[in-house]
Order: structure tokens, then sequence, then C-alpha cells
């Protein structure tokens, strides 16, 4: 894929769309509530890690297209340190699941992969 903007649209509006879905739960599910929001706030730190990857790979790539010297990083610890500071969050406040946080940052990442197929081969037909 030569452009990334597709990708991360489609990631960023399934990922919205189960954010939707899990304050529905939160509201409705008595029971799942410390899941639902552990699950929604490792939804939202995921997508903003998300999103910086891509805007720190668009720098890159225009680093190295344009030629240019300049030291270039992914932005490694940046997100760590925001998925970090998530995760004390979900500690520190008991109405949140650990467990569902942490799996939470994941998901918008693990999302890219079966987006990007999808618009591969819709590009491709």
């Amino acid at each position: 894929m030569d452009n990334m903007t597709p990708m991360i649209n489609t990631v960023t509006r399934v990922t919205l769309v189960l954010m939707a879905g899990l304050l529905m739960g939160w509201v409705l599910h008595h029971e799942t509530r410390a899941i639902t929001l552990g699950m929604t706030l490792g939804l939202v730190a995921g997508l903003v890690n998300f999103r910086y990857l891509a805007v720190k790979v668009r720098r890159v790539t225009q680093s190295i297209a344009s030629n240019e010297g300049n030291a270039f990083s992914l932005g490694f610890v940046t997100r760590i340190s925001f998925a970090i500071l998530v995760t004390m969050f979900s500690v520190k406040i008991e109405h949140f699941s650990l467990v569902a946080t942490v799996s939470g940052v994941f998901i918008p990442q693990l999302l890219a992969i079966p987006a990007g197929i999808y618009l591969s081969v819709k590009n491709k037909l």
C-alpha cells in the first residue's frame, strides 16, 4: 500500500464503533462496568498510539524521500510511556479493569492487519 490514509481511517472508524459498543455495554450491563470502561480506556490509548505512529512513519518516509540526513525515530519511548500512563491510571482508579485496559491498548494495532488486507484486496479488484 502506497497510501496509509485509508487504512488509518478504517482502523479509526472500527475502533470508534467498538468504543461506542463498549460504552453502550457500560450503560446497559452493570456487572461488566469495570471491564467495559477498562477496554474503552485501552482503546483510546491504543488509538492515540496508532495515530501517533502513523504520523511518525509519514515523517520518516518524507525524510528518506527528500534525502535529508536528519536523525529520526518512530517515537517508541513516547508510545510506551503513554501506555504505561494509561495502565497506571487504570491501577489507581478501581473502576477500570487492568486486564481489559492492557488488552485494549493493543487492539488498534492488531486491527491494522485485517484492515490492510481488506483494503489491498478491495483495491486489486
